[in-house]
């Protein structure tokens, strides 16, 4: 009697199972959803701050500082002006996005959230500058307006139309 008549079909066995492991595996992973392929938005903590210096309004800003969390990929931000119910009660309901050609890191210009800024990082702070640039934003509600001062209204900012962060805003002197 030959004693390896019996290696041959149990390795055979084991090699079908082993494949069909693999297989299951395969298709485990790509039904489970081990293969992420959803980009997630950026996590972040924002504050924000207007300054209207009516005694010398080209001094005038509404800054934006990157407290803590991602870094922010500008080019896919938006981001949208809505005034409070300190406003007035139908206030809420008006918004505006704020154009990226407006927001800079330094206040001349030369690069921008549309052109030249590719990304805002932890202690960085951004912003709009100048009375002319600020008024443009919502001109029903115009921030430089010296009526409004102590008035809030809320900065949100989307990443591929999801709120990532929404600081409220107190408009100062």
């Amino acid at each position: 009697m030959n004693k390896d008549s019996g290696v041959s079909p149990v390795i055979g066995v084991l090699l079908m199972l082993t494949l069909t492991l693999i297989i299951a595996a395969i298709v485990n992973s790509f039904a489970g959803g081990l293969v992420d392929t959803e980009v997630k938005p950026p996590s972040v903590t924002l504050q924000a701050t207007l300054h209207q210096h009516h005694d010398d309004p080209t001094n005038a800003s509404l800054l934006i500082t990157h407290v803590s969390g991602d870094p922010l990929p500008v080019s896919d931000l938006s981001v949208i002006l809505k005034p409070s119910r300190t406003f007035g009660s139908n206030a809420e309901n008006s918004f505006s996005e704020i154009n990226k050609a407006n927001i800079t890191n330094n206040g001349t210009y030369q690069k921008t959230w549309a052109h030249g800024i590719t990304s805002m990082k932890v202690g960085e702070t951004h912003g709009i500058f100048g009375d002319a640039n600020i008024s443009k934003i919502n001109p029903e509600f115009d921030l430089m307006k010296e009526k409004y001062q102590g008035n809030t209204f809320y900065l949100e900012l989307y990443y591929d139309r999801n709120l990532i962060a929404k600081p409220e805003v107190l408009i100062q002197g």
